[in-house]
């Protein structure tokens, strides 16, 4: 099982499934984080202004207002209320098509459902710009891309 290199690592998971949400919620806070989990784009807003997290993982897939819109939104605020907070979307719509829409939307990643939760944290790892012993930006294999290959976007450290 990889942990995360930091530990309280603040996660906003964003998923209207209850199942969902406490799957990642459990398996994130046994790998080190502080996670908040949110049923609604809505309430993810809320938390994240009031929590500032370190990293948002948001489903794309919501109703009432979707994964999309959430991030545009967040996307539009000022960067002191979390509007350049790195995001993560998760989505089982994982088409190539699918993955560069997230990205125009103003995600930062995606990663596919059901979630494979190594590489999820690979993935956290990246985005949020934190790294540490053994993760898999310091065994050499840094490429640019993520553990399965697929091609991850450079960011730098958030400045939170």
């Amino acid at each position: 099982m990889r942990t995360l290199p930091r530990t309280n690592l603040k996660l906003l998971i964003v998923d209207d499934d209850p199942n969902t949400r406490a799957l990642l919620t459990e398996a994130l806070e046994v790998r080190g984080a502080d996670v908040r989990a949110s049923a609604s784009a809505r309430e993810a807003r809320q938390t994240l202004v009031a929590w500032h997290p370190d990293l948002m993982i948001s489903d794309v897939g919501m109703p009432r207002e979707n994964g999309y819109q959430l991030i545009r939104r967040v996307r539009d605020l000022p960067d002191d209320k979390g509007g350049r907070t790195p995001a993560i979307a998760c989505t089982g719509h994982a088409r190539a098509e699918d993955r560069a829409r997230a990205m125009r939307a103003g995600f930062d990643a995606v990663v596919a459902k059901p979630v494979d939760l190594d590489l999820l944290v690979d993935t956290i790892v990246h985005v949020a710009g934190v790294r540490g012993p053994g993760s898999w930006s310091e065994t050499g294999t840094d490429s640019g891309a993520g553990p399965d290959g697929a091609a991850l976007p450079r960011r730098s450290a958030p400045d939170s």
